[in-house]
């Protein structure tokens, strides 16, 4: 009988020990389906100076084959950016963190250059983009970068310009702290979110 007691007991501190260990959240997986053929080629994001990854999460397109992505119902994420931009600089290697957990792919749009995108191709573009512009001084609508936009459907469902609350670039190499890349990195993931399947 005490044999018998004896592995009860036992068995039943194996079962409590695996009930009180917490199991792994299972990671997240998003998927974004896009129904727009966009042209685009690998982007080289090698300007970038603090972004290093031999292979970042980013194709380049023009503002032309952006369009797409509304008037052919695409889903995705839009990255508008230039290398030189201080904001860009310091935001596109944390996008770039946040769409490789994701194993995600950014549509790149590099807005200073006039090989590939033209004042008549922004102006083309426009109207698709113009609700989330910026205000300036004068109540204007102003186009402002880094831009990250979710579109869903041909729908822009969020969107992020610049970095995080509270930061301010101080001088050519000063960086957010960790705390505030991670904010922002929840922010883009936020966004994948919402375009996501």
């Amino acid at each position: 009988m005490r044999r018998l007691l004896k592995a009860g007991l036992a068995l039943l501190a194996v079962l409590n020990l695996a009930a009180c260990q917490k199991k792994e959240p299972e990671p997240e997986v998003l998927m974004i389906t896009n129904k727009a053929e966009i042209m685009s080629v690998k982007a080289d994001m090698s300007g970038y100076k603090w972004l290093y990854d031999d292979d970042p999460a980013f194709s380049e397109t023009t503002m032309r084959e952006a369009i797409k992505m509304f008037t052919e119902k695409g889903s995705g994420i839009l990255y508008m950016g230039y290398v030189g931009c201080p904001w860009c600089e310091r935001a596109v290697p944390v996008l770039n963190a946040a769409a490789k957990e994701q194993n995600l792919n950014i549509l790149y749009v590099d807005v200073h250059d006039t090989q590939i995108n033209s004042m008549e191709d922004y102006y083309a573009l426009e109207p698709y983009i113009k609700e989330i512009f910026d205000t300036d001084k004068n109540g204007e609508a102003v186009f402002k970068v880094p831009e990250v936009i979710a579109i869903k459907d041909g729908v822009i469902v969020g969107h992020h310009l610049a970095l995080v609350e509270g930061y301010k670039i101080e001088d050519a190499e000063s960086q957010m702290n960790n705390e505030q890349k991670e904010e922002l990195k929840q922010i883009y993931l936020d966004l994948f979110r919402a375009a996501a399947d």
